[in-house]
């Protein structure tokens, strides 16, 4: 993420953004988010469930578990452009 947008977004949701996209593909378990972003898991549930009801993270069922990964439409899409 560019050092633009420090100071505009929030550092904790600036680094689960860092960590989405730099692993695009990538499907993360809450906790395997937390920790390559390096935030708490109760700030990065917070911060997942904000940007999944934005539709910058897309969320799917696995039984009971949720498990995320960056979602693929323009808006991800301008992020990687800036990034």
């Amino acid at each position: 993420m560019p050092l633009e947008l420090e100071g505009l977004v929030e550092a904790k949701t600036l680094a689960i953004f860092t960590a989405l996209l730099n692993t695009p593909n990538k499907i993360f378990h809450l906790n395997s988010l937390a920790q390559a972003a390096n935030v708490p898991a109760t700030s990065a549930a917070r911060i997942i469930k904000r940007l999944a009801k934005s539709g910058f993270i897309e969320e799917m069922k696995i039984g009971k578990i949720s498990v995320y990964k960056l979602a693929a439409n323009q808006k991800t899409e301008r992020l990687r452009q800036i990034s």
